[in-house]
């Protein structure tokens, strides 16, 4: 197509919109095609006394000519100038068209670098969240509060406005005071209060973590729903590490969402969502302001995949319509990525949502550029029609994931419902990155009491979206659809389809329709600088606002932890010096007191058995001599009843040392529980269990043969006279000596008197009876002391064969060995607990070490977060998207 000409008509400063309008076409040149460039738009521009699609981003968001009430002086256009002559005024609009352009192209770039920002913190602090679980307030507010945060906004969100100018409700008084949000407006931000309102307010706390602060995040505030509790009843309930899990998704999807903002503000087309609940007319209002019923429309339910209608020279100039089957990624150039359809099947394509999940619907809008919002010659535009919200959770859910990547929202309410759950849920959503939001309620003409219906709307977009309502003018209409009078149905024959009988005939219902046009094409194309990247701008402010937020609690929760740290540290050294010291005093004194349990056991059975063998000849065994002819059993049952003293003796010394080894059991036990308190095991000691071997296991291996010379004892004898005269000689040495020597002498005396009276024969006849008698008596007097010779020389033999196997030392060592078993374990369980200890205290002053290192780390981090977000946060703030151009550009230099 060939640009066309126009002619210029003159308009007086505070012309409203609608006059302007009604007075006939703008003036100035306009350039149609498929796409423009800087050049080709600035012109365009420039002959509608408009910027290139940016008048939003002037003083208060409008232009002169187009929006009325603006009460901007400005002088009135020139007479139409000669052909091929350059008038001052045009040189004027072309260099603030320029200056406008370079403005947001600057506002474009500085909000990327904010992007790459708020992502590069964002990622850190999800690095920082791994190592250091982020602390999220989770203090309760009270009733009173809870009741005065519902009364006055949404729920969850609290955003800075810093839309132009002062506002104050007229339509509703009562309305309560709106929430705060982050706008890109001009002008200052202060709303005057009320007296009643400033008593209600919460003075600040001086602590951190106040009851409201968990109220006051957007985008990276924890959403939690269950039964009846409460939002910080959960976040209260939940641990640290799951709330660290849950802020974790919260961020990676922050990230995600500023990828996709930062591709939407690079992406020089615009896309413009409609959306609402069920049956809200979305269908029939993208078709009236097609002025062609395109999309299909019925009573029932019948848009169930996304309708994205786009000017039909992004086609080829072809009309048709691309379905992308599920799970495709639409490529128009690929011709695999969507099957063709025509027009005609659209009705049966939006139904097929099990098939494809949307389509693309290229259209010819045969309207003016200066009416067409697709057809408009400044920018792609491309009109989305959505599913109704509460149709199905995965269709809502589709809706809600898919706002991201649009500039515009225009959300259709139906008159007769108002904003239901699903709603205002999903512009609750919206909200955190697009503070306007432009409202159609649509259905106006069924209602009775019109005026009464319009108070409630706009009280309830009063509580969502308070910088919407605050121009409400602009961004809330209240239509009927269906009394616009539209083209055919596609592929039709033209003529007027049987349902659009009756339409047209109502100029009121048409001038408020016209009024949306207006007003929707100068949000989209005029203040794109709104529309564009004001969302960029809220969102990062949110988001932002949020970190902050969070740094500032995590910053001072750090410093608490470390101050915390530091004085378990403090507390923990000396006791963990105690237990090493303990330890090792313990363990010495538990084994001193085995080793000395020990040596005096062995000590005594080595002493008892000692005397028992030394003097077992001695005891009166109570065993009778029953004579000669039993002396050899008499023999026997002495060596068994020695040996049996000898065993009973082992006996003794073992209960001897199951005492001693009860007593050492509760000296180790004392010290345990001294040292170790309730940390002490305490094992059952049972010494009945000790000395389960035979104490006749040694004794078996003595092995005495009773022989004839153990029955004779002469060397005992002897012993006996030597220990009798021994005993004499106790008595004087010189005594003894002298009575031998007198008696020894008489002795012989008296033998030579006997035989010089018997006389020598008699004498020779004499020996050998003699010797006979001397030698019966001998035996006599032998056999006469076999009782008591007997018990010597077995016990002489089995000391001997005793002293021969070490059998006292074997019994010692085996009973002292069994006393250090039995203790040992006792004293080791003491030991043991004690190491343990000494670990758990070592483990736990590691654990508090790395907490020291892991909070001064994160103070640091924190700081330097509160900090960097901070200052990115007010770099945000300085861009001013809606700032009037330069005075002198505006005085035409």
């Amino acid at each position: 197509m060939k640009p066309g000409k126009q002619p210029i008509k003159p308009s007086t400063p505070g012309e409203s919109s609608s006059s302007a309008r009604d007075n006939g076409p703008p003036p100035g040149y306009m350039t149609v095609g498929s796409g423009s460039t800087p050049e080709a738009a600035a012109r365009l521009i420039s002959m509608l006394d408009q910027d290139s699609g940016y008048g939003g981003s002037m003083a208060n968001g409008e232009s002169g000519r187009w929006h009325g009430g603006i009460g901007e002086d400005r002088p009135s256009a020139p007479p139409a100038p000669i052909p091929g002559s350059s008038t001052p005024s045009a040189e004027q609009d072309r260099q603030r068209s320029h200056v406008l352009q370079l403005r947001y192209n600057q506002n474009k770039n500085a909000l990327s670098r904010a992007i790459h920002g708020a992502i590069d913190l964002l990622k850190g602090f999800q690095q920082e969240n791994l190592k250091w679980p982020a602390h999220y307030p989770t203090v309760p507010a009270d009733s009173k509060q809870n009741a005065h945060i519902r009364s006055q906004s949404r729920p969850g969100l609290a955003h800075t406005q810093s839309a132009m100018g002062e506002f104050q409700p007229s339509r509703s008084p009562e309305r309560p005071r709106a929430p705060r949000r982050a706008g890109t407006s001009l002008g200052s931000d202060f709303e005057p209060e009320s007296s009643a309102a400033a008593e209600r307010e919460q003075k600040p706390e001086p602590r951190l973590i106040t009851p409201q602060l968990a109220h006051d995040f957007s985008v990276l505030k924890l959403e939690l729903r269950m039964g009846g509790r409460g939002q910080a009843d959960l976040v209260h309930s939940l641990e640290k590490g799951s709330i660290a899990s849950l802020l974790d998704g919260q961020i990676q999807q922050s990230v995600r969402h500023l990828y996709a903002i930062k591709e939407r503000i690079e992406d020089t087309s615009s896309k413009v969502l409609v959306t609402g609940d069920l049956n809200a007319g979305k269908s029939t209002f993208c078709n009236a302001l097609l002025r062609r019923k395109v999309l299909p429309e019925d009573q029932q339910p019948c848009t169930s995949i996304f309708c994205e209608v786009l000017d039909f020279r992004e086609n080829g100039g072809v009309e048709e319509v691309h379905a992308v089957p599920l799970g495709s990624v639409y490529n128009r150039n690929d011709e695999s990525t969507y099957t063709v359809f025509s027009l005609n099947d659209l009705e049966k394509i939006v139904i097929d949502n099990e098939h494809f999940s949307q389509c693309k619907v290229y259209i010819h809008d045969i309207r003016s550029v200066d009416e067409s919002l697709l057809n408009n010659g400044v920018v792609d535009i491309a009109l989305i029609d959505a599913p109704g919200l509460n149709s199905d959770s995965v269709k809502t859910t589709a809706v809600f994931a898919r706002q991201e990547e649009i500039d515009v929202v225009v959300f259709v309410v139906s008159a007769a419902n108002h904003f239901t759950e699903s709603a205002k849920n999903f512009i609750f959503t919206a909200a955190r990155e697009k503070a306007y939001i432009f409202m159609v309620v649509n259905g106006l003409d069924v209602i009775r009491d019109q005026q009464r219906c319009k108070e409630m709307i706009l009280k309830q977009v009063h509580g969502l979206s308070p910088a919407t309502f605050k121009e409400s003018s602009e961004l809330v209409h209240f239509v009927s659809s269906n009394a616009i009078p539209m083209a055919g149905s596609p592929g039709g024959d033209g003529d007027d389809d049987p349902s659009d009988k009756g339409k047209g005939k109502d100029p009121e219902k048409e001038r408020d329709f016209g009024d949306l046009e207006v007003s929707l094409r100068r949000f989209v194309l005029e203040k794109r600088a709104r529309s564009k990247l004001a969302p960029a701008k809220t969102y990062l402010l949110n988001v932002l606002g949020d970190v902050h937020s969070l740094a500032t609690v995590n910053r001072d929760m750090a410093d608490q932890e470390l101050e915390r740290v530091k004085k378990e540290m403090d507390a923990l050294e000396p006791e963990f010096e105690e237990s090493k010291k303990s330890k090792i005093e313990t363990g010495e004194a538990v084994d001193r007191l085995v080793e000395d349990t020990t040596s005096d056991v062995y000590g005594h059975t080595r002493d008892t058995l000692n005397e028992c063998i030394s003097k077992v000849g001695e005891q009166d065994l109570g065993i009778e001599y029953p004579g000669l002819l039993s002396a050899y059993q008499y023999a026997e049952d002495i060596r068994d009843s020695m040996l049996h003293e000898i065993t009973e003796s082992v006996r003794l010394c073992e209960e001897h040392a199951r005492t001693q080894a009860a007593q050492g059991y509760n000296g180790i036990k004392n010290l345990g529980i001294l040292h170790l308190g309730n940390m002490h095991a305490d094992v059952m000691f049972r010494p009945e269990r000790m000395f389960r071997k035979s104490a006749h296991a040694l004794a078996r291996q003595v092995d005495i043969d009773i022989e004839l010379w153990d029955f004779f004892d002469v060397a005992s004898l002897w012993e006996r006279q030597e220990k009798v005269a021994g005993t004499g000689m106790a008595m004087t040495v010189a005594g003894v000596v002298g009575g031998r020597l007198v008696g020894g002498v008489g002795w012989v005396d008296g033998v030579l008197g006997a035989a010089k009276i018997v006389g020598s024969n008699n004498i020779r006849r004499l020996i050998i009876p003699g010797i006979i008698a001397g030698v019966a008596i001998g035996i006599s007097y032998v056999l006469s002391s076999v009782p008591k010779s007997l018990p010597h020389r077995l016990s002489a033999k089995l000391s001997q064969q005793l002293a021969a196997i070490d059998y006292t030392h074997s019994n010692a060592l085996r009973i002292s060995s069994e006393i250090r078993r039995a203790l040992k374990g006792p004293a080791k369980d003491v030991q043991i607990g004690l190491q343990r200890n000494v670990e758990k205290l070592q483990l736990k002053k590691e654990e508090t070490s790395k907490l020291k290192a892991e909070a001064t780390d994160a103070r640091k981090y924190f700081g330097n977060l509160f900090r960097t977000s901070n200052e990115l946060r007010q770099n945000v703030q300085r861009i001013d998207l809606e700032a009037a151009p330069p005075a002198a550009i505006s005085a035409g230099l």
